[in-house]
């Protein structure tokens, strides 16, 4: 099976995926912890789901232009360098933070193994194999820092406005302002500097 086809295979799993496992995690709960325990569509808040669903968008819009025998333009791969980024960093926001802070059984079970693991994996194995992403300029990996800053305005907002704790349930559910909303500049720095470095591999390599 050739680079080509294998591509698309990938493009068209996580596209599917995607969209199952989100479907999943949004109609069953006893997926995760009760911080990340939402169901329906306020799961939407998570930035789990929506990169997820961004990397699944680029993907779909990938097996168009194949089907429709056309080559992916620029701003496409500058898409697919974006979702894949993203999806990378909550790979590792995982691997580093949350399971070890809320459980790594509660982090790879039902929906959430593939929206925390298997497909970030694809994502990276499909940018750095198959994609062209090495034509990109550099200013590309800094276009994959919009999504966690347009994320990040609306998550240090609602802590800020709501707080962390109401009706003695912890509402920041990915935990962290727990140790205070002063800890959130070093957070916001450690995700921006952790997600350009993210993207600029995934486009070396």
């Amino acid at each position: 099976m050739g680079g080509v086809a294998i591509h698309h295979i990938l493009n068209v799993v996580i596209a599917l995926m995607s969209i199952v496992a989100w479907l999943q995690m949004a109609l069953t709960r006893g997926h995760a912890v009760q911080e990340l325990a939402t169901t329906g569509l306020k799961s939407l808040k998570y930035f789990t789901v929506l990169s997820n669903l961004f990397s699944g968008l680029t993907s779909f819009v990938f097996v168009v232009f194949f089907l429709m025998g056309k080559v992916p333009p620029y701003w496409l791969l500058v898409a697919k360098l974006a979702s894949a980024t993203s999806v990378m960093l909550t790979f590792f926001t995982v691997l580093l933070f949350l399971g070890p802070t809320m459980g790594w059984a509660n982090m790879y079970k039902s929906g959430n193994l593939w929206m925390h693991l298997v497909l970030p994996l694809l994502a990276a194995i499909d940018c750095c194999t198959y994609a062209p992403m090495r034509s990109l300029p550099l200013s590309s990996t800094f276009v994959a820092l919009v999504p966690v800053i347009l994320y990040g305005i609306v998550y240090i907002a609602r802590v800020m406005i709501l707080g962390t704790v109401r009706d003695g349930k912890t509402i920041d559910f990915y935990g962290f302002a727990r140790g205070g909303v002063r800890n959130l500049p070093l957070v916001t720095g450690v995700m921006l500097v952790g997600t350009w470095f993210i993207a600029l591999v995934l486009k070396l390599i």
